[in-house]
């Protein structure tokens, strides 16, 4: 028994003595997470007055006419556009709600009505919506529907479309880290009508795309989870994603990208891509009037900002 309780008693020792020699350290760090958000924040609508008083002959639709015509004694089969306030049977409907994170509860959607301008009128626009609310700051709204309804006798109507981008809120100017970021852009549309003559083609219709971004400056963050007001963009210039291309049964798909990596290789704060969507206005005669049976179309959008490697 002597023996055992030295024996136990050597290695009780041994691993005390191994103990009192042991180094340890503590150390905590911080992690900081942030990723990307895009979304439909805004629409608007236009419709400029018709330069002129568009005619045709009812009966020969190739001819332009005289209305005055018939007045002097001469045939009086002339079809004639009016002379003002169509751009008042335009309009835009859209219902939309508070923006929400990818992890968040969707929200419950609000509807609004807002009839087409002779300048371009939004859905949120100079800190004021549609119902005449002081809430302007479109990227903190999410659009969830739209439709454009157009009534006017000619063609000639724009639509727009915004989407917002929120960028990472991660801090890469201040640590010198150098970014690279590309914008694309592509819409196609699909008729609906059937059996009868493609809105597109008929309408003359072309689109249009641009972004316009804010950027990160060295020393200078955004307070966390900051979201700037609708004239975040008054004195920026835009680049131009897609350029006058027409959409119909010819163009399956208008795209077009631009590299828009900020200054010194920052990366984009807040961006916002803008579709427009133009009617013809140098149709003519006859082809000018918006034809009275319903024809409709599907627009799709697709646009990404992402950064491709350097």
């Amino acid at each position: 028994m002597n023996v055992l309780k030295k024996a136990f008693l050597a290695i009780a020792l041994l691993v005390a003595a191994n103990s009192a020699s042991a180094i340890e350290v503590s150390f905590d760090f911080s992690v900081f997470s942030s990723g990307a958000s895009i979304y439909p924040c805004n629409a608007g609508i236009k419709h400029k007055k018709a330069a002129a008083v568009v005619c045709y002959e009812r009966t020969n639709p190739e001819n332009s006419c005289n209305p005055s015509a018939c007045e002097e004694g001469q045939s009086c089969d002339c079809v004639c556009s009016g002379t003002d306030g169509s751009y008042l049977m335009d309009f835009a409907e859209a219902t939309y709600a508070n923006w929400t994170d990818h992890n968040e509860t969707y929200p419950s959607s609000t509807k609004a009505t807002f009839a087409a301008d002779q300048n371009k009128n939004f859905l949120f626009s100079n800190n004021v919506d549609a119902n005449g609310k002081v809430s302007g700051n479109y990227f903190d709204k999410q659009l969830t529907t739209l439709n454009f309804n157009l009534g006017s006798e000619l063609f000639g109507a724009e639509y727009y479309l915004d989407v917002c981008f929120r960028g990472p809120q991660i801090d890469y100017a201040t640590a010198g880290i150098k970014t690279n970021w590309e914008a694309k852009a592509e819409a196609t549309i699909q008729d609906l009508t059937g059996g009868y003559a493609s809105y597109a083609a008929v309408a003359g219709l072309k689109v249009n795309s641009e972004i316009v971004c804010d950027y990160q400056v060295s020393g200078q963050p955004n307070a966390l989870n900051f979201v700037p007001g609708s004239t975040v963009f008054a004195g920026n210039d835009s680049d131009s994603l897609i350029t006058n291309a027409s959409l119909g049964y010819s163009t399956a798909i208008a795209t077009g990208g631009q590299n828009i990596t900020g200054p010194g290789k920052s990366a984009p704060t807040f961006c916002r891509v803008r579709y427009t969507f133009s009617e013809a206005t140098d149709l003519g005669g006859k082809d000018q009037f918006r034809p009275w049976k319903t024809q409709a179309a599907k627009v799709c959008t697709k646009t990404s900002i992402e950064e491709p490697t350097l």
